[in-house]
């Protein structure tokens, strides 16, 4: 099981590092305005964009060519992969994979809770000055504290699912289980437009930003369970445009109606949608049958 566990820990920390850049983001655009002016934010965040490509294009290898996988190594991230997860001959055609049910059991989820991702990263900001009235420095200072709780979402998730599969749940049912621990988690965020205290409501997108990433990172691992090999980049992908495709979406009905009707009733979206995200999650997956070589359901 090494290859696919590998897998899924290189996930884990994508999105860890996802949410830390989120940390310093405030940080370096509000002392980057405060040094040069509101480009100095752009000129910054694309430069050290650069670098990180730079870095990323210098150090990363796959395991058949890193230069510090000895050949033991190499076999044994090989012959640890599940067998029901091996490459087939080629890729299934688009059409083939939109008819798997375990498709959209993991794509509609990631469409209805990618929103809270598009929410945090999008709007809090405009948030947190337009209502709790926020200035630059309580925003840098604050503004990442949801990203911070993200972080430890991302640790959380797995942690619940080893803790279940330690008593005999089975690696689906435990993902299952800790998205749905998560979606629980997610109905405090319905309450950020109805408290009073502004500390409160950073309180409760903290919550949000750790039960988000508590089932965000467990539906997302499943594409490594439920795909073999050579599918798992197109179901990731397919599921990957649901997720933004719901942010797209959530975010133009905010732009539309925040100021009608303020962010209360889109802070209660979010903590209900991924209630049913969890319910999809249950009636849709299916656990793929080892003794074949791709799921087919």
């Amino acid at each position: 099981m090494v290859s696919s566990a590998g897998t899924r820990l290189c996930r884990r920390c994508l999105y860890i590092g996802a949410s830390l850049g989120s940390v310093l983001a405030p940080l370096l655009v509000a002392g980057a305005v405060w040094v040069w002016d509101w480009r100095g934010a752009f000129v910054v965040a694309g430069l050290l964009a650069l670098l990180w490509a730079a870095a990323w294009r210098r150090y990363y290898h796959s395991p058949e060519t890193h230069p510090a996988i000895t050949p033991e190594e190499k076999a044994e991230i090989l012959d640890g992969q599940e067998s029901y997860l091996q490459a087939g001959p080629g890729g299934p055609p688009i059409g083939q994979l939109l008819r798997r049910r375990n498709l959209w059991g993991i794509a509609l989820p990631r469409f209805l809770a990618d929103p809270t991702w598009g929410t945090l990263t999008l709007w809090m900001p405009l948030y947190l000055t337009t209502v709790r009235h926020f200035d630059l420095g309580q925003l840098a200072m604050f503004a990442g504290l949801p990203f911070i709780a993200a972080d430890l979402g991302c640790l959380f998730g797995p942690f619940i699912v080893f803790r279940l599969q330690k008593r005999g749940i089975s690696l689906i049912n435990a993902r299952r289980g800790a998205y749905t621990f998560g979606a629980l988690m997610m109905t405090g965020m319905m309450f950020v437009g109805q408290v009073d205290s502004a500390v409160a409501a950073v309180a409760l997108l903290c919550l949000g930003g750790f039960a988000h990433q508590t089932l965000s990172v467990t539906c997302i691992t499943m594409a490594s369970d439920l795909f073999p090999r050579n599918e798992v980049g197109t179901a990731a992908g397919i599921a990957g445009t649901m997720a933004n495709l719901g942010v797209l979406l959530f975010t133009l009905a905010m732009g539309h109606f925040v100021e009608r009707i303020g962010y209360g009733p889109f802070f209660v979206a979010l903590g209900v949608l991924d209630l049913f995200a969890a319910a999809l999650l249950w009636a849709l997956v299916r656990a793929p049958d080892p003794e074949k070589a791709s799921e087919t359901v």
